[in-house]
């Protein structure tokens, strides 16, 4: 499942987009407005990505 969000962090953007699909197909756009705190950068985006994705999936556990 990790693998179909999308995370697009515009540089210099206080806020990332995230998307159901892959990086180059087809994207279904869910969220426009997700704030992320930090430095502009792959490894901030990537740890961000990792924590928001297992914590909404965790709201789907039984």
């Amino acid at each position: 499942m990790y693998a179909h969000f999308v995370f697009r962090w515009p540089e210099g953007a206080t806020q990332l987009h995230v998307s159901h699909g892959t990086l180059t197909g087809p994207k279904m756009t869910l969220w426009t407005d997700i704030k992320v705190a930090g430095r502009w950068s792959g490894a901030v985006l990537a740890d961000f990505a990792r924590t928001w994705a297992t914590a909404h999936l965790a709201k789907f556990a039984r």
